[in-house]
């Protein structure tokens, strides 16, 4: 026999074929106990007063439930074993739904339908605010929102470092013309050092790792330096705040890190957290990623290139994000398409075992990855051979016959 169960946010009914009620789980009106039974329908458990529903169900020979209610038939299958099936269109849940204060009123619950609107519109309230909160406390996403802020911060980096190279070009103009070009060493020595005549040999290698000949480039150009006197109180204040945002993108890098590790640790480990990160953000969520062909996550952050060889037909994208990965943007040019094929393949597989909360298998898939890739290198040792394609020989214009002199 099989029966229909009606879950509602005043209990849960079931009713047989013929669509009498033969046994329910009433809430009370208690908002707790509503929230309660909803919030373990997320996380996966049965009430005990549902399992002796259900056990009641079963000694009366009922064998067969049917849902409209997807969790909660997801539920009852995997936890109970019981055979299920959804009918969300089915008449009889149509029915009772719609006609509550009869099916309430049958089982002794008074009540008009103004009050059970009302009741139904303050927990619904209660159950977004639930779910909101629940989505917030998702690490991926976390993630997202520290990824973008990452971004947020590099691009500030970049844009306050062009301004204080103008800035501290008046005083030390040699230094700032792409003698550093890493924009925190360059802060940084703005920061220690200040005036020119300070770049002498014990003070540069006191604070900073760079080579004899760049240090012999810095003390000769400071000392001849064309250079204006300027007030750097100022200057070296600005190349602290860009330190500062520097120390804290490293902060952020770190607690990044172990997000992706609670999160995404399969991801992780194949291609770090940075690119992870990069590719949850851009999918839009981990369970996006996890369902995307690997084709376009292989082609993630590519879309203005793709639209333009689409429109096109020239210059077809190989990557998108995963070139930053190390091992794609090291390789030799002629095979990054094919080890990107291999590479978008294995974040497909790793994101779905991490959405899905698989066991950890990242050094596995790293392992056969790297296999895979130097197989790939084995097999094209040299660039492929340019094939010459013979031009088309245009068409020569017919010329166009004159005329003949003369006529009849």
């Amino acid at each position: 026999m099989k029966c229909y169960i009606v879950d509602t946010l005043s209990g849960i009914f079931v009713l047989d074929d013929s669509s009498n009620m033969i046994n329910f789980l009433d809430f009370n009106d208690d908002e707790q106990e509503i929230l309660e039974f909803y919030k373990s329908l997320e996380s996966g458990v049965i009430s005990e007063d549902l399992k002796e529903i259900f056990a009641e169900l079963k000694n009366s020979g009922y064998n067969e439930f049917i849902f409209d209610n997807t969790k909660l038939k997801q539920l009852i299958s995997q936890e109970l074993g019981h055979e299920t099936s959804l009918e969300t269109s089915s008449l009889e849940f149509k029915n009772f739904r719609l006609d509550l204060v009869t099916q309430l009123s049958n089982i002794g619950l008074n009540k008009t339908k103004e009050e059970i609107a009302a009741r139904h519109k303050k927990i619904s309230e209660q159950l977004i605010k639930m779910q909101v909160s629940q989505a917030g406390e998702q690490g991926d996403v976390a993630v997202i929102q520290i990824i973008e802020t990452l971004d947020i911060i590099k691009k500030s980096i970049s844009l306050f470092s062009v301004r204080l190279r103008e800035w501290y070009g008046l005083h030390f103009p040699e230094l700032t013309d792409k003698v550093i070009e890493d924009n925190i060493v360059l802060a940084k020595l703005i920061s220690v050092l200040g005036h020119r005549n300070n770049y002498t040999e014990e003070n540069i290698k006191k604070d900073f790792e760079l080579n004899d000949e760049r240090i012999r480039f810095l003390i000769e150009n400071a000392s001849i330096s064309m250079g204006a006197e300027i007030d750097l109180k100022t200057v070296k204040g600005y190349a602290d705040q860009i330190l500062g945002l520097d120390s804290y993108r490293q902060e952020l890098e770190d607690t990044l890190d172990g997000l992706m590790e609670t999160t995404a640790p399969n991801l992780q480990a194949i291609i770090g957290s940075l690119v992870g990160a990069k590719l949850i953000t851009k999918a839009g969520s981990l369970k996006k990623l996890a369902y995307m062909p690997a084709s376009r996550i292989q082609l993630l952050g590519a879309e203005t290139a793709l639209y333009r060889f689409l429109k096109t037909g020239k210059g077809i994208p190989k990557h998108g994000l995963i070139f930053q990965w190390n091992q794609i943007r090291g390789s030799k040019p002629w095979i990054r398409g094919k080890i990107s094929r291999v590479v978008s393949g294995k974040i497909g597989l790793a994101a779905k075992i991490d959405y899905f909360q698989g066991e950890y298998m990242g050094n596995e898939i790293s392992e056969d990855l790297s296999r895979k890739i130097k197989e790939i290198e084995l097999r094209h040792p040299t660039p492929p051979k340019k094939t010459e394609q013979k031009k088309a020989s245009k068409p020569k214009p017919r010329k166009k016959k004159k005329p003949g002199k003369g006529g009849r």
